[in-house]
C-alpha cells in the first residue's frame, strides 16, 4: 500500500474516531473492501468484515489481524439473500461490537444488453448494490449515533451519474445509492453521523477488472486507479467529512464534463467504450458478476 493520502500519522481522536472500535465493511474479502480494511487496521480500528462463503474471508480476518494487531471479526453471508443482512444483525447485537463506521461496498453487476442479461442477474444486482445497502444501513444506523462520532460510506461508482448502455441495471442501482446517501446525510446533520458517498471509476482489482479496463485503452489507463490508493483517498475524504468522492482528477473532470456534454454524445461515447466488454461483443472477457465489493 503506497500510504499516499494517510502517511502523515493522522490521529484518528481528532476525527471522532477512536482506538478499539469497529468498522463493518461488506465485500472485505478482497479487492476494494479489503483495501478499506487494510486502511483502518493501520490506525487501530478494529475489523467486522463480511462476504460470501468460500472467498477467503477467514484468510483476511486473520491475517489483517496478525499484521496490525487488531480485533477482526468475519460473517460469511449473503446479504442479497433472505436473512443475509439479519445474520450480521444478530452477531453484532449479541456480541454487542461497538460500530462507528459503516462501508457499504459489497456489489455485483453484468455487461451485456439488457435483452440478453438473465432474471437471476437483474435480481442480484438490485438486491445487493440496493436492498442490502438499505437494510444494513437501517439496522446500524441507531448504534453509529449513539457514538461520539460516526461515519457511513456507501460505495456508488462513476456510472451513477450517466445512463450506461449495456450496464442498464448496475448505472441505476448506483444512481440510487448517490441519492440515498446523498438524502440521508441531510437528515443526519445534526446528528454524530456523517454519511459520504464513494464514485470510483475502474478499480484494478483482480483480472477480470484489469483485463475490462485494458480493452477501453488509453481512456482505460487513464481513469483507473490501484485499490489502495482509493481506500486511502477515500478514507481521508471521509474522516473530512467530504460528501460525494471521487478518486482521480481525471475522474472528476469527467463528472464536470459530462454534466454539460449533450446527453447524446455521453450515451454514444458510454456505448461505445462498454460494448467492447459486453458479453458476446467485441473483446471476450468474463461479466463481473462475482459478488467481490467493488
Amino acid at each position: 500500500m503506497t500510504k499516499k493520502y494517510l502517511a502523515k500519522e493522522s490521529h484518528l481522536d481528532n476525527l471522532g474516531l477512536r482506538a478499539g472500535e469497529y468498522a463493518l465493511i461488506t465485500g472485505g474479502s478482497q479487492g476494494l473492501g479489503r483495501a478499506f480494511a487494510e486502511v483502518l487496521a493501520r490506525h487501530a480500528i478494529n475489523l467486522i468484515l463480511v462476504a460470501l462463503p468460500a472467498s477467503g474471508l477467514a484468510e483476511a480476518a486473520l491475517s489483517l489481524s496478525r499484521q496490525y494487531d487488531v480485533q477482526t471479526r468475519y460473517i460469511e453471508t449473503d446479504l442479497a439473500a433472505d436473512g443475509g443482512v439479519e445474520a450480521v444483525a444478530r452477531i453484532i447485537t449479541q456480541e454487542k461490537l461497538p460500530v462507528s463506521v459503516l462501508i457499504n461496498n459489497a456489489g455485483t453487476s453484468y455487461n451485456c444488453r439488457f435483452e440478453d442479461s438473465t432474471i437471476d442477474e437483474n435480481e442480484a444486482c438490485i438486491l445487493l448494490n440496493t436492498l442490502a445497502v438499505v437494510k444494513m444501513t437501517h439496522f446500524l444506523l441507531p448504534y453509529l449515533k449513539q457514538c461520539h462520532r460516526a461515519y457511513i460510506l456507501n460505495v456508488s461508482s462513476m456510472a451513477a451519474f450517466f445512463p450506461m448502455p449495456y450496464m442498464p441495471v448496475y448505472a441505476p442501482t448506483k444512481a440510487f445509492i448517490l441519492n440515498f446517501s446523498l438524502a440521508l446525510r441531510q437528515e443526519l446533520n445534526h446528528t454524530p453521523v456523517r454519511v459520504s458517498v464513494l464514485c470510483p471509476n475502474g478499480i484494478r482489482t483482480c483480472r477480470r477488472s484489469t483485463d475490462k479496463i485494458k480493452a477501453f485503452g488509453w481512456i482505460g489507463r487513464l481513469t483507473s486507479m490501484e485499490a489502495d490508493d482509493v481506500a486511502d483517498y477515500t478514507i481521508q475524504k471521509m474522516l473530512e467529512g467530504q460528501a460525494v468522492i471521487i478518486p482521480g482528477i481525471i475522474n472528476r473532470a469527467i463528472r464536470l464534463v459530462g454534466h454539460y456534454a449533450p446527453q447524446a454524445w455521453v450515451y454514444a461515447v458510454v456505448s461505445a467504450l462498454y460494448s467492447r466488454t459486453a458479453r458476446g461483443g467485441k473483446a471476450k472477457i468474463a461479466p463481473l458478476s462475482s459478488v467481490t465489493g467493488e
